[in-house]
C-alpha cells in the first residue's frame, strides 16, 4: 500500500461491548480510517441502550451518540463519515455487558 491508497475493510469487529468503554477499533500510526457503517446488534430479549464516542478518549464531549436505545434481538445500521486520524479510536459501552456487538466497516488510507 502507498501514500494515498485506500482499502475497504472491516474496522474493528463484531467486538461485544461491555458495561465501561471496550475499544471497537484505533487508527493506526501512519493510517486514517473512515467509518462508513457501524452495524448494532442487541442480542438480548429484552432493549439495551448503547454509547458510542470517537477520538482519543470515551468522555461526554466525544460522544456521537449517549443511551441511544436499541430494541430487543434487534439491529441498527448507522451511514457515517467519521474519520479517525491515527491513535484515534471508536468506543462504545452498554447498559449491560456481552448482549450488544458493534462492527464498524469502511477505509483504511495511509497517510505517512
Amino acid at each position: 500500500m502507498a501514500i494515498g491508497d485506500r482499502t475497504e475493510s472491516r474496522l474493528g469487529g463484531p467486538t461485544q461491548l461491555g458495561t465501561t468503554t471496550t475499544t471497537i477499533c484505533t487508527a493506526a500510526a501512519g493510517y486514517a480510517e473512515v467509518i462508513k457503517q457501524i452495524i448494532i446488534c442487541n442480542t438480548d430479549t429484552v432493549d439495551r441502550t448503547v454509547t458510542l464516542a470517537i477520538g482519543t478518549a470515551a468522555t461526554a464531549a466525544n460522544r456521537i451518540m449517549s443511551a441511544l436505545p436499541i430494541g430487543a434481538n434487534d439491529v441498527m445500521v448507522l451511514d457515517t463519515a467519521i474519520v479517525l486520524v491515527a491513535g484515534e479510536t471508536l468506543q462504545g459501552l452498554s447498559d449491560v455487558a456481552s448482549k450488544v456487538n458493534v462492527t464498524a466497516v469502511g477505509w483504511e488510507k495511509q497517510t505517512a
